[in-house]
């Protein structure tokens, strides 16, 4: 088995000389899976792994690491003291050391496939601070007030942004505001994630809130103010590109607002479900609404708070305690729904796993809700990475996930492709992973408890 490559319109995986095909892509039919290709799955990942794509190991990292972040230029194990130590990708060698003790020794913090120390309120200034880390040497680059909320796109050809926000009137030691006092103004702030460089910055006043966005690269963000006036701006210069009156946001506040795509969508609970409305980014308007309701009696938990909807490759997804119900963005009409959770999703296909069976990892086609791929005994592996502009196969937000199956001390691990929904067998590591991530050919996982390990990829 070769390396996972850009198969195309071909949607599969090569093994040997033979292209196995997937079911067509959308408007090509919906064909039942074919069952030569069933069998073949269930062959390929009974055998093990064969000649040629063992994984080598490099090497043990650290010992005794609580927690492991991995980005573009290094590997960092976090150490219980605390303290962060920086490993090269290629070789495994210490890069350098830092203590994180003290009152102003801060928080790893990874965002935009980088490293940064966050620092909170009275330690380092009397607000939140951000300061980023030479992935060469350990000190700091350049440090900026404010705490980072979001990860968004930066201008054509630029870096990712940063959207932070500050309190101007944070004392030290901070102070609890008497009940009914006016909420203080906020400073929102773009910054180019790589230099640091303030892109654009204005105040927000008290009793306004941001509607920042959950998924990294975001062109756009949202201030919704007292009264239901809401603005959309642009991530990358901060300006006001469309602007309305919403009136779901102009009375009570609703549950949640949030950025979803290319929709803004509000969510307020009602007696008999919690209604769902979105509006265009473009232009502000009313696109649709539906009343959502969970398929049983759903926990406190969501009545209280309703349902989270995100955006899920393509589509707009409503995971909830019991299913996965899948919306088209377009008419926010249902298109399917099932008894999964949610692992992964790209433009291609969705990873998730069974609902009543946690080690069965489904591969899901996002138009039809069907199989592509049923993993019986395999888990997904979460990622010590967040990767935004990185083009090499890895974890970025359109790339690809890692599954596991834990056979005695080990596991054996593959990958699978968000886009094509091609499934490439990698090897078998010693000791099971719990979190890893993927880069130049390089597997970094935390292993065995506490410790980071290194292997090479084939390929």
């Amino acid at each position: 088995m070769g390396e996972l490559i850009d198969l195309g319109e071909s949607h599969g995986f090569v093994d040997g000389e033979e292209t196995l095909q997937w079911p067509p892509p959308r408007g090509a039919g919906r064909r039942q899976w074919p069952v030569v290709l069933m069998l073949t799955l269930v062959v390929l990942f009974a055998t093990g792994s064969r000649p040629g794509t063992a994984v080598e190991e490099a090497g043990t990292l650290a010992e005794h690491a609580s927690d492991l972040v991995a980005d573009r230029s290094a590997v960092y194990a976090v150490r219980d003291e605390p303290g962060l130590t920086a490993y090269d990708w290629s070789t495994g060698k210490v890069r350098w050391d830092r203590s994180l003790a003290g009152p102003g020794g801060g928080q790893a913090y990874l965002a935009a496939d980088r490293a940064y120390v966050r620092h909170r309120p009275c330690t380092a200034t009397a607000g939140w601070s951000l300061e980023r880390i030479d992935p060469a040497t350990g000190r700091a680059q350049w440090s900026r007030g404010g705490a980072p909320i979001a990860v968004v796109a930066g201008p054509d050809g630029g870096a990712p942004g940063l959207l932070t926000i500050d309190d101007r009137a944070a004392v030290c030691p901070p102070v609890v505001p008497p009940r009914g006092a006016a909420p203080n103004p906020v400073r929102l702030a773009g910054l180019d994630a790589e230099s640091g460089v303030v892109r654009w910055a204005f105040d927000v006043p008290g009793g306004a809130r941001v509607v920042a966005p959950d998924v990294p690269g975001s062109a756009w963000f949202a201030v919704w103010y007292s009264g239901g006036r809401t603005e959309i701006r642009s991530a990358a210069t901060g300006g006001v590109s469309a602007a309305a009156d919403v009136p779901e946001l102009a009375d009570t506040p609703p549950t949640s607002v949030r950025i979803v795509g290319g929709l803004l969508v509000i969510v307020a609970v009602r007696a008999d479900g919690a209604l769902i409305t979105a509006y265009g980014s473009d232009t502000l308007r009313y696109r649709w609404h539906m009343l959502f309701s969970s398929a049983e009696q759903a926990p406190i938990a969501e009545i209280a708070y309703g349902p989270v909807v995100v955006m899920c490759g393509p589509m707009v997804c409503v995971p909830n305690w019991r299913d996965l119900a899948v919306l088209d963005p377009a008419t926010g009409a249902e298109a399917w729904r099932r008894p999964v959770q949610l692992d992964a999703a790209g433009p291609g296909v969705l990873v998730a796993r069974d609902r009543d069976d946690f080690t069965r990892v489904r591969v899901v086609d996002w138009y039809t809700g069907a199989d592509r791929a049923d993993l019986a005994g395999w888990a997904v592996v979460p990622t010590a990475s967040a990767g935004t502009d990185d083009d090499d196969i890895g974890f970025a937000p359109a790339g690809s996930v890692l599954v596991q199956r834990p056979e005695g001390d080990g596991s054996r691990l593959a990958r699978i492709d968000l886009r094509t929904g091609a499934i490439t067998p990698l090897g078998n590591v010693s000791p099971i992973p719990s979190r890893c991530s993927v880069r130049h050919r390089r597997l970094a996982c935390l292993a065995g408890g506490d410790s980071v390990r290194l292997w090479r990829l084939p390929g």
